[in-house]
């Protein structure tokens, strides 16, 4: 399971995309799960290539990076008391307001291949990211993701 550590930031306040990576990514390096340019290779293919992504009328982000720079595969996840802006996963012109965020650190990199999908499929389930867009707790949180399928 990619949440096994639970790290999850809840209903948190950012000014802007760089503010939320940076909590996220200083998180997963805290616990180990990253090594210490994790972070920059988030913002440089952030920079590349946006992972912006908006179903439904809700932003989602899957911000990741080289496998490379992971230690143990795992998701951090993040939601947002205010959406901040990325740019689009498919037309970097678009902006995106985004309340959602699974950073993922993956080892392998079929990994995140196998992740993405899983998570696009929760993004287009309305009912569970209504339930999300309620989550108060990581007990909560990983409730939804079991229901969804997300491991």
């Amino acid at each position: 399971m990619y949440f096994d550590k639970q790290l999850c930031l809840l209903n948190i306040e950012a000014l802007n995309q760089e503010q939320v990576l940076t909590q996220m990514a200083q998180m997963l390096f805290s616990n180990g799960i990253v090594k210490q340019d994790f972070l920059d290779g988030i913002l440089e293919r952030e920079q590349q290539y946006p992972t912006g992504l908006l179903v439904n009328s809700v932003g989602f982000a899957l911000p990741h990076t080289d496998s490379s720079k992971v230690n143990q595969s795992q998701i951090c996840f993040a939601s947002l008391k205010q959406p901040v802006i990325f740019r689009c996963m498919t037309d970097e012109n678009e902006k995106i307001p985004v309340k959602f965020i699974f950073m993922l650190a993956m080892k392998q990199p079929h990994e995140q291949v196998e992740n993405l999908q899983n998570l696009i499929g929760l993004f287009q389930n309305e009912q569970q990211i209504k339930l999300l867009e309620q989550c108060h707790s990581i007990n909560e949180f990983i409730a939804i993701l079991n229901v969804a399928g997300v491991k």
